[in-house]
C-alpha cells in the first residue's frame, strides 16, 4: 500500500509541528530555570552580608575555594575550617548547603570534595559530627 502525496504531506506537517512544538517548549523551559535561578541567587545574594547567615557562610566557603594565594591555586583551608568551626548545627549546615547551591549552582559536598584532601575532609565530618 502506498502512501499519496497528500498523506506524505500530511505527515510531513504534523512532524514538523510535533519539532517546533518540541523546540518551543524546551526553549521556554530553559529560558524560565534561567531566570528562576537569577531570582533565587539574588535573593540569597541580599541575605549573604548578615553575619551568621547561611548565604553568608556558604558565600565564604566559596570564597575560600577561590582566594588562597596571589596565583590563585589551592583554597584556604583554614577560612574552610574557621566556617565550619563557626556552624552550630547539622541543620545549619543543611542551609548553607542550600544556599551554596542557590548562589552557584553547585554542590557543596562535591566542591569540598575536589577542593580538600582526604584528610582535611575526614577533619570536617568529625567537626560536624560534633554538633547537635
Amino acid at each position: 500500500m502506498e502512501m499519496t502525496t497528500r498523506q506524505l504531506n500530511s505527515l510531513k506537517n504534523v512532524a514538523v509541528g510535533t519539532l517546533l512544538a518540541t523546540g518551543t517548549a524546551t526553549g521556554l523551559f530553559l529560558v524560565g530555570r534561567h531566570f528562576y535561578r537569577r531570582i533565587v541567587s539574588s535573593t540569597a545574594q541580599k541575605h549573604s552580608l548578615d553575619e551568621g547567615d547561611p548565604a553568608t557562610l556558604a558565600k565564604q566557603l566559596k570564597m575560600a575555594f577561590e582566594n588562597d594565594n596571589y596565583f590563585g591555586w589551592g583554597s584556604n583551608e583554614a577560612a574552610i575550617f574557621q566556617v565550619f568551626n563557626q556552624l552550630p548545627s547539622k541543620t545549619m549546615y543543611a542551609r548553607v548547603q542550600k544556599e551554596y547551591m542557590n548562589l552557584y549552582n553547585r554542590n557543596l559536598n562535591a566542591d569540598l570534595e575536589d577542593e580538600l584532601s582526604s584528610d582535611e575532609y575526614n577533619q570536617l565530618i568529625t567537626i560536624l559530627a560534633g554538633k547537635k
